[in-house]
């Protein structure tokens, strides 16, 4: 089976997927994007393994959802005898199901904070009730001061920019936190290009 390469989208890549699983597929889906790339091993229309950076398994698979543009290739060949079968404990629909709400999950995350480079600022005056805080939690809302970008915030909390927007999205939602206009590097690209 061909499937061509060029930027795809992580929906496409978890339906390419889905169709290598239901015609029974044996090869090596290669996946890159910039400088990383990984594979997803598939025998016989089972995921068997997945691997990118120090990733293997279900921590790669679930690696890829993070990636917005790719490039993809299939190569249909055996499974190398060396190759775990790590994945292959999981039916084909359970990983793909978990891919897809990895990817509707991470769809709202970006709705809610568009970049690492939003600014974001904090508007209630306490969390409310509903929502479930620990003292970290509290700490990264009082530096959502309306100047620190996502990743200052991450800097200053010794976090990734990724853990910080899983934190800061629930105040999103929640209506504490509102986005400050445009993203820095846009507002200086704007500048830039007044200037």
């Amino acid at each position: 089976m061909s499937v061509s390469s060029g930027s795809l989208s992580t929906s496409t890549l978890v339906e390419i997927l889905r169709s290598l699983v239901n015609t029974k597929q044996t090869g090596y889906l290669k996946i890159k994007e910039n400088e990383r790339e990984g594979f997803i091993a598939v025998e016989n229309g089972v995921i068997v393994n997945a691997k990118t950076g120090p990733y293997t398994a279900l921590h790669a698979l679930f690696q890829f959802v993070g990636w917005r543009e790719t490039k993809i290739e299939f190569h249909e060949r055996p499974m190398a005898d060396e190759l775990g079968h790590d994945l292959a404990v999981y039916e084909p629909q359970v990983l793909l199901d978990g891919l897809m709400a990895k990817v509707e999950e991470l769809t709202a995350l970006r709705e809610a904070i568009p970049s690492f480079d939003s600014v974001l600022h904090y508007v209630g005056r306490g969390a409310p009730t509903t929502l479930e805080v620990t003292p970290e939690d509290l700490n990264l809302l009082n530096l959502a001061d309306g100047r620190r970008t996502v990743r200052d915030i991450a800097d200053q909390a010794q976090l990734t920019p990724a853990e910080v927007v899983r934190t800061l999205a629930r105040f999103r939602f929640a209506g504490i936190l509102e986005l400050v206009g445009a993203p820095k590097i846009a507002v200086k690209s704007a500048m830039a290009a007044a200037g």
